[in-house]
């Protein structure tokens, strides 16, 4: 079996934000089993422990460079590819689509479509999509500001 160097990096960048959002948040978040392919459990990222609690279903890219310089005057921007799929796995697991992404050497990003007050972000509105896209460390600590997340229940 090869080694597939693309997909290595993908994984990794899960663990990373599987990794960051536990801190973060204090709830165990895992690598979805399998990259998606339960037809009921979709996206990279989840709560094992209390799927319902979490609203995003998060999709993660982690790629060489993602182009910026077609957001308005071509369809093929990656984002945009990117975009759709979170919508479509959010639809499915039915809660919000959030897409944490990077290139190489850049900061994580996240990109969403809620009423989450980030100070600095970029609103996309264009060839029909339209979200926020802002710094993932920004958009952890308005939605931590916010409280807008139910409290978290563990068993013991």
């Amino acid at each position: 079996m090869a080694y597939n160097k693309s997909k290595a990096k993908g994984s990794a960048y899960e663990q990373k934000i599987a990794t960051l959002l536990s801190k973060e948040f204090d709830v165990e978040f895992r690598r979805v089993p399998l990259s998606g392919a339960i037809d009921y459990l979709k996206g990279d990222i989840w709560t094992p422990h209390d799927t319902a609690w979490w609203p995003y279903c998060i999709e993660c890219k982690h790629y060489k460079e993602i182009q910026w310089n077609n957001l308005l005057t071509s369809k093929t921007t990656n984002i945009f590819g990117f975009w759709e799929q979170a919508v479509r796995e959010a639809e499915v697991m039915k809660k919000k689509p959030l897409l944490l992404f990077r290139w190489d050497r850049s900061k994580d990003f996240a990109a969403y479509d809620d009423d989450t007050e980030v100070e600095d972000y970029v609103e996309i509105s264009s060839f029909g999509h339209k979200f926020k896209i802002s710094r993932l460390d920004d958009w952890i600590k308005a939605v931590k500001k916010a409280d807008k997340l139910p409290k978290y229940r563990e068993e013991k």
